[in-house]
């Protein structure tokens, strides 16, 4: 992202009401991240549904969110769930059966794989995929919402 929009984005934000720390992801099939809370700000990119983002604040029905890779940007709230969402940072990890490197393995994925994390035992996250598939993952193979 250019710096100037990366500054007007944070002068965005200071001027913003900030809500409580919740922890969001993307519900919707796909949303648009603009570069100011509404429409006619210009699109910036898109994220499918379990991108995990990190709240930074809310302007009306809009949310300022960063993701992963440090990109600030700008999303509706209808596309917005609360709760956490994992995206897979190593080349590979496995999901398993149980919260513990003895339990079997269900399935493998790759890096970029996307999740919403269900539940949590210490460093283990159980999470479900966008077709219903689910397991446990340890949580140093992810970035998850904040």
């Amino acid at each position: 992202m250019p710096r100037y929009l990366r500054l007007s984005a944070f002068f965005m934000i200071l001027a913003t009401t900030v809500a409580s720390s919740e922890t969001v992801y993307i519900e919707g099939k796909a949303a648009k991240f603009r570069s100011g809370p509404g429409t006619n700000y210009k699109v910036l990119w898109e994220a499918p549904v379990f991108t995990p983002l990190e709240f930074l604040a809310k302007f009306k029905d809009w949310y300022a969110v960063r993701d992963k890779d440090g990109d600030v940007g700008w999303v509706h709230n209808q596309v917005i769930a609360k709760g956490k969402a994992a995206v897979v940072t190593d080349k590979k990890a496995d999901v398993r059966k149980g919260p513990g490197k003895d339990k079997p393995m269900a399935f493998a994925v790759e890096k970029g794989y996307l999740f919403r994390v269900v539940d949590e035992k210490k460093e283990w996250a159980k999470v479900k995929d966008a077709e219903g598939d689910e397991g446990w993952i340890l949580k140093e193979s992810l970035w998850m919402s904040r």
